[in-house]
């Protein structure tokens, strides 16, 4: 019997592959099946997860009108400054001012010796005498006929040239006493009494304080709303704010970065503030509604960019920042209208059209 159904198997190889074809197919069901059970699982799993709205915390800020600042950063330089310089040779007979030390106009730095120049005046001015007497006498001797035009000429010659070496003396002695040309600190001085100095040497620094000038660039897009006059609010490194008014606005552009020079002048009438000290320059524009905030609760949209993110109805709603006015402790921001509910905690696990659940911010 066995012999026999192996026989008829053998002789109908169809009925295999038949078997095999039907035992292929369930088992290809049973995992459609299974599959589908298992979406179905997850699709549920989804659901609930779409289910649970976020909750952030907001804190509703208010709108005020704050005005748009212009902020330049500049540095504290003199009004002018001048290098006195030696227009005679000689010794550095006595020094009068000391360096750092304030000097007026007219007051005496240093003098330098006056060696032979009061010999030479003298001889010069006796020489004059004799010239005078030479050209009296020519012309008289002229009008008589007895001398011509030439010697006359040349008698008027000496005579002048007897004044010019008496005027130029004079000069020499004067400028032998170095002066201060104007009001200011005598920043630097490089002689010391018995130096020797020759025409042309420096002597000493002089600076003007009173006013004292910031200088600083503007921007192509920011010297338009700029004026001369207009009052600027400067805040020293270290020191306290200042006020300044704008001077002067350059009215050609620097080529290599392409920014315009303003200045700032302040009242330092006590000389207390220094040259070359960093500065910050605040010039404040039109009034705008503007939202004060921390930096920290600044975002990042899903391009990068900066911003705040508040709730509207529920929804996240991504703002770009448009800074008005920056303080120590807070930023101000305008688009976010009259008052807006800011996202205080949470704002980085949620994205803009979200929906949230929004809760206020207790009230400490």
């Amino acid at each position: 019997m066995a012999s026999g159904r192996r026989q008829w198997l053998a002789e109908r190889p169809y009925i295999f592959a038949v078997v095999i074809a039907v035992a292929l197919v369930l088992w290809m069901l049973s995992g459609m099946l299974s599959g589908s059970a298992q979406a179905t699982e997850e699709d549920m799993g989804a659901g609930i997860k779409e289910a649970i709205i976020p909750k952030v915390q907001i804190d509703t800020r208010f709108a005020e009108n704050v005005s748009e600042v212009i902020e330049l950063y500049g540095r504290t330089e003199p009004d002018r400054i001048t290098t006195l310089k030696a227009e005679v040779r000689g010794k550095i007979a006595a020094v009068f001012a000391e360096r750092g030390s304030q000097v007026k106009q007219g007051q005496v730095i240093v003098k330098i010796a006056l060696n032979d120049l009061k010999a030479q005046l003298a001889h010069s001015k006796a020489l004059l005498k004799q010239r005078e007497i030479e050209h009296r006498g020519a012309k008289k001797l002229h009008a008589k006929g007895h001398q011509g035009e030439a010697d006359l000429a040349r008698t008027f010659a000496d005579l002048e040239a007897a004044k010019a070496e008496i005027a130029r003396l004079e000069i020499d002695i004067e400028n032998t006493v170095i002066r201060a040309p104007f009001d200011g600190v005598l920043n630097t001085r490089m002689v010391e009494v018995g130096d020797y100095v020759a025409s042309g040497d420096d002597i000493a620094v002089i600076a003007d304080l009173d006013p004292l000038v910031v200088r600083a660039y503007a921007t192509e897009n920011q010297v338009p709303f700029l004026t001369s006059g207009k009052t600027a609010d400067v805040r020293l490194l270290g020191q306290e704010l200042k006020q300044g008014t704008i001077r002067y606005i350059a009215s050609v552009a620097d080529e290599a970065t392409n920014t315009f020079k303003i200045e700032v002048t302040l009242d330092n009438s006590d000389y207390q503030t220094l040259a070359g000290v960093s500065s910050e320059v605040s010039i404040a524009m039109k009034k705008l509604p503007a939202v004060k905030v921390s930096p920290a609760l600044l975002a990042l949209d899903e391009a990068g960019n900066v911003g705040i993110k508040s709730v509207v109805d529920d929804i996240v709603v991504f703002t770009p920042i448009n800074i008005v006015k920056s303080e120590s402790d807070g930023i101000w921001l305008s688009g976010l209208g009259e008052q807006a509910d800011i996202i205080t905690l949470g704002q980085g696990f949620v994205r803009a059209g979200d929906k949230v659940e929004a809760v206020k911010a207790q009230v400490r």
